[in-house]
């Protein structure tokens, strides 16, 4: 336990970030006192913080820290030079990580649930805890998004079971190791891995190293269900010190496997088999193979649990998403904008995968910001090409500059358009946001669909766009 966390108020420093926000939600929902700092926080982190009557500090500065402050907590973002940091070592304040608090105060005593893997972190631990929460489990959760069913990306809960959403990011300035290594799995999802995060991971044998520390940790009777399409996750899996499960979307020869009968653009229809058994069969709002592995991941877990089917098939029907995550802003002259988070290639793919099979035969813009570490440089230049091809055309915005990035380092954005036009795309490059959303308006036609991809704010862009689409229409028929 971290006693100073009942004593005094607790500051977090960078507050806006999605674990972060999530932390001051579970600890305002205790009991504590919290305030925090941050810089350039954007939806729907600011809009939660509201929410909960949460001030974000900004700029930085040694004046935010409070008198009574009883722990800081420091968000991974922030290193050596921040001023506000400065002060919580000149002061010799008590401070500590987020996963260090996440473990003592709120998992140590719970049935840890931890949701890993390069994709599809996010849907999957919200749809973890919807399925428990549908089976009467009253879990508690901590997600990097919002979860239209919670309406926030955390909750305590009374139930046994604590569902996590497992980052293999970086914990802090002072401890560089993944954060998925204080969250106590006991119950752990290992969905695919594969090469991310390229500012602190070499390669991608550093990344299944990470994957195989994170999986060593759980006990013997515990259970690890394992996406084995992976090649690196079955790998991994192979050499588990517990249980393990099997899913995929493409071999019945895996534990838990799925049957796709139908899908339109409200839903999909599908059966679900455990050992080639069939164990429910339901309609709910998911659509391709990335989707439908989330769903086999999340209903593994849930049964191992002890959910009853009839309680997920109901609870899969009534899933309505995660915000930022294929998620439908609103449709303006027969135009429907959707905003995800997608910023991997493997994941962009994905999304535009799906978003053909629930818009079927409906002309798909990609509108894509290479924002993260891993996409603004040109690692992935090749790749990027690729996964983007899915779409029909593709806006390519300015790249998010950032000093940690050499410029002969850097994605080069007109080579990306110039690869993408040479596989028969309608590619360009528009720097700015506001020139994105005036092109893109001027050349939507009614039954459309623009699909922005950002792990950012991407400078406003969704409401720039759906402003100069002009006032709400009709869905397209």
């Amino acid at each position: 336990m971290i006693p100073s966390v009942s004593h005094g108020r607790v500051h977090l420093l960078g507050i806006g970030g999605t674990a972060m926000a999530s932390l001051a939600g579970l600890l305002h929902e205790r009991g504590s006192r919290v305030s925090g700092s941050d810089e350039n926080v954007y939806p729907p982190m600011s809009d939660l913080l509201a929410t909960m009557g949460l001030d974000v500090l900004s700029p930085y500065a040694p004046d935010n820290l409070p008198d009574d402050c009883g722990l800081v907590v420091v968000g991974n973002a922030l290193s050596r030079g921040n001023p506000e940091l400065e002060a919580v070592l000149s002061k010799r304040l008590p401070y500590a990580s987020m996963p260090e608090v996440l473990k003592e105060v709120f998992l140590r005593d719970r049935t840890p649930v931890v949701v890993a893997g390069t994709h599809g972190k996010t849907t999957t631990s919200s749809l973890v805890a919807w399925l428990l929460e549908g089976s009467g489990q009253d879990p508690g959760f901590l997600v990097g998004g919002i979860p239209r069913n919670f309406g926030v990306s955390y909750r305590i809960g009374s139930g046994a079971p604590f569902v996590v959403e497992g980052d293999e990011y970086d914990t802090a300035f002072f401890d560089k190791g993944p954060k998925f290594l204080h969250y106590l799995p006991h119950v752990a999802i290992l969905g695919n891995v594969e090469f991310d995060h390229a500012d602190i991971y070499r390669d991608v044998e550093d990344v299944a190293r990470a994957f195989r520390l994170f999986v060593n940790l759980i006990p013997r009777n515990g259970l690890l269900v394992a996406g084995v399409e992976s090649e690196r996750a079955a790998t991994i899996a192979a050499g588990a010190p517990c249980p393990v499960a099997t899913f995929s979307v493409t071999s019945d020869d895996a534990d838990w496997s799925v049957e796709l009968l139908s899908s339109d653009e409200r839903e999909s229809h599908f059966r679900i088999r455990h050992e080639n058994q069939t164990v429910l069969e339901t309609r709910a709002p998911f659509w391709g193979d990335a989707a439908m592995r989330n769903v086999l991941a999340a209903v593994a877990v849930a049964d191992h649990l002890g959910a009853r089917a009839e309680d997920l098939s109901r609870a899969l029907s009534e899933f309505e998403g995660v915000r930022r995550r294929l998620d439908v802003l609103g449709v303006r002259r027969g135009v429907t904008v959707v905003d995800d988070f997608a910023h991997h290639p493997t994941a962009i793919r994905e999304t535009i995968f799906g978003a053909r099979r629930r818009f079927r035969g409906r002309k798909i813009t990609a509108v894509f910001e290479p924002r993260s570490f891993t996409t603004r440089s040109c690692i992935f230049q090749d790749e990027l090409a690729e996964a983007l091809s899915a779409a029909d055309g593709v806006v390519v915005s300015e790249v998010f500059r950032s000093a940690r990035l050499p410029e002969n380092e850097e994605l080069s954005e007109e080579e990306l358009v110039k690869d993408l036009r040479a596989r028969g795309l309608d590619a360009s490059f528009i720097p700015s946001p506001e020139a994105i959303a005036r092109a893109v308006s001027d050349q939507a036609s009614s039954g459309d669909v623009v699909l922005i991809m950002s792990n950012g704010g991407f400078g406003g862009l969704h409401e720039k766009l759906l402003d100069a689409l002009g006032e709400p229409g009709p869905e397209p028929s």
